[in-house]
Parts: structure tokens; C-alpha cells; sequence
């Protein structure tokens, strides 16, 4: 395998523009976000296996389109970093395998694991020696690796690369909730999913598709406002900088909400000069509309009882927090009054 430095294409994503580069071989993929040659020293690294059911047609019952959209997601917000694509469906024993597993899960109520032991697979049997010579190539010898998975950080370290880890936070839902805690349990992963239960702790949330993604303004739950209607929060906020009709127009279109933000930014110059009085009354209006107009997000909201709401993150000191009192969390504070205004209103007597 060959990395072609100069044979490569644009790839425009939801989450912005990467690169796709040719590596003369069909069952390794090289995706970034900028030059490969200038991805700095300890890059985001996501060492993905494919997975056609998720990645293509949106199958529920497992996190692997999760944990690359993730990724996708935490490289767009650096600006740079390296996903090694590889065709290893079925943990390494390939599509067809892979669906006799899942029909054994089916059939017979088994478990990931249960299900390969039944055929007499093994669990896991991907190896990654691309990713050595992709890394080599590219001259990288330490990684910030996107994986909950034990294997590859060891893989990586024992070829001499650099290992740092980044746990993935995976959306858990009913179909994938039994095979999330199997992949801890029996084949060693440390997806954090213990706290996600805890009562006692605050709820944090960043990252629309990760749990409590519902919160995000960037969540994918349109709103009604201004006789329109806006994709997400995010969209209707970053339009209400502006009086002219066309710059709202152009960003209510946009196709997802981070480029609605990239939209607004370059065109800062022309924002309301009152935007910093009015931009948490505008944000509140939009969050109270999301969760009246989705009595499914309203359940979820409640259901958080009286936890304190976090949006986690070191990027934005206004409207989040990293955890250690630096920022306000001002969106964690006005979805909190969302909350309590939902509380009041369901106590409210109906008048008959």
C-alpha cells in the first residue's frame, strides 16, 4: 500500500470538506481533513472497520456509523485529522459470516458474543497492518486514537506508535442497548456507559448524536418560528443575527447546522448591532419551541428530574462549560428553565 500524495478528492460532508486519497488498493481508505502530509504532531486518528448495514442504510442495532460520524465530527471541529478506512466487516470475518452471526442473534436470543461462539468464529479477528505502513508513510508516530476498543490501542503501541485514547460516547438506543453492554462485558471495550444511568450526576451533552444529543441545538429536530421553518435551533439562532432577509434565507437553507454557523460567521460583519442583548432571548424562544413542538423531547427533557445540564465542551465558554466552572453554561442554564416551565405546566389544573 501507497499513499498517491497527489491523487485525491474532495469529499464534502455534512460536517464539512475532507480529503479522500488513492492508496492503490480497494479495501483501504485514507480520509482527512486537510494535506495528509500536514496533519501535526499527535492527530485525531480513527482506525474504522466497515459496516454496510449501519453506514448505508441506517441500521439502529449497533454504534458503528455512530463512532465514525463522531469522528468525522471531532476532526471538523479541530480542522485537521486521519481516518484508515478498512474493508473488515463482521470484526474481521467479512459480510457473509457477519450475517449468519446476526441471524443466530436473532433466532436465538444470543448476544454478539454468544452468537460467534455458536458459529465457532473467533471474537475478533481484524488485524491492521495498513495502518502501520499508512502512519509510517505519513511519518506520524504518536496518536490521539478515536476507539473504545483495547485491541487497536495495543496494536498500534506494540508497532511503535504513540497511543493516546479517545473514548467514543455512544447513542444508546433500544436496539443497540443489549450489544453496547456485550461489547463491554465480554469482549473488553470501555464505552462509558455507566454513568449515563446515574441519577446523581449532571447530564452532560455536546455532540447531537451522542447521548442526550437531544439537548444540542444542533439536533436535528426542526422548529416553527416566524411563520417558517428552520431545520434546527441552530439554524433559527444564527439567522436572528441579521435583519436581511436574504442572509436568514441563505442559512435557513443550509443543509446542516454547522454549516449554518460556518454561513453566519463569514458573514459576522453584517450581524444586528444589538445581537450580544438580544441572543439569549432569541435562543430561549427557539429552545422552548423545539421542545413544545416534540412532546418526545419534552418527555426526554423532564425525564433528566432536577440534574444540573451541561453542555460540555472547552470550546465555547458562554453557552457551555469544560467541567471545571471556566465557562458559563448559559445553555445548560436556559434549558433548565425550559424544563421547569414544562414541570409547572403539567401541574397546571385543566379547566373543564
Amino acid at each position: 500500500m501507497k499513499i498517491e500524495m497527489n491523487n485525491w478528492c474532495t469529499l464534502p460532508t455534512p460536517m464539512g470538506n475532507f480529503r479522500m486519497y488513492d492508496t492503490g488498493l480497494e479495501e483501504v481508505s485514507i480520509i482527512t481533513m486537510g494535506d495528509v502530509q500536514q496533519l501535526g504532531r499527535t492527530p485525531i486518528v480513527r482506525v474504522h472497520s466497515s459496516c454496510r448495514a449501519s453506514e448505508v442504510f441506517g441500521a439502529l442495532d449497533c454504534d458503528c456509523a455512530d463512532q465514525l460520524r463522531e469522528t468525522m465530527k471531532l476532526i471538523a471541529t479541530e480542522g485537521q485529522g486521519l481516518i484508515i478506512y478498512q474493508h473488515q466487516e463482521g470484526r474481521g470475518h467479512g459480510l457473509s459470516l457477519k450475517i449468519q452471526a446476526v441471524q443466530a442473534m436473532e433466532q436465538n436470543n444470543l448476544d454478539t458474543a454468544e452468537a460467534f461462539n455458536k458459529l465457532g468464529l473467533k471474537q475478533d479477528i481484524r488485524c491492521y497492518p495498513y495502518v502501520i505502513k499508512a502512519l509510517q508513510q505519513l511519518g506520524i508516530d504518536s496518536v490521539r486514537l478515536v476507539s473504545n476498543n483495547p485491541r487497536k490501542v495495543a496494536f498500534l503501541r506494540q508497532n511503535g506508535i504513540k497511543t493516546f485514547g479517545l473514548r467514543t460516547h455512544p447513542n444508546i438506543r433500544p436496539e443497540n442497548a443489549k450489544y453496547l453492554k456485550t461489547k463491554n462485558d465480554k469482549l473488553g471495550h470501555t464505552l462509558p456507559l455507566k454513568s449515563l444511568f446515574n441519577s446523581e450526576e449532571p447530564v452532560h451533552f455536546y455532540h447531537s448524536d451522542q447521548p442526550w444529543g437531544e439537548l444540542s441545538n444542533f439536533s436535528r429536530h426542526a422548529i416553527y418560528l416566524e411563520a417558517r421553518i428552520w431545520p434546527t435551533v441552530e439554524h433559527f439562532y444564527q439567522a436572528q443575527k441579521f435583519s436581511n432577509v436574504e442572509y436568514k434565507e441563505k442559512i435557513r437553507c443550509c443543509l446542516t447546522p454547522m454549516l449554518a454557523k460556518q454561513i453566519a460567521y463569514e458573514l459576522a460583519d453584517h450581524n444586528r448591532s444589538n445581537w450580544i442583548d438580544i441572543r439569549e432571548g432569541i435562543m430561549l424562544n427557539a429552545l422552548r419551541a423545539k421542545f413544545h413542538q416534540h412532546p418526545d423531547l419534552s418527555n426526554k427533557l423532564l425525564s433528566t428530574g432536577k440534574r444540573y445540564l451541561v453542555e460540555f465542551t472547552d470550546r465555547d465558554e458562554y453557552w457551555g462549560d469544560a467541567g471545571d466552572g471556566s465557562g458559563r453554561n448559559r445553555l445548560g442554564h436556559l434549558l433548565m428553565q425550559v424544563r421547569a416551565e414544562a414541570v409547572e405546566q403539567l401541574h397546571k389544573p385543566v379547566l373543564i
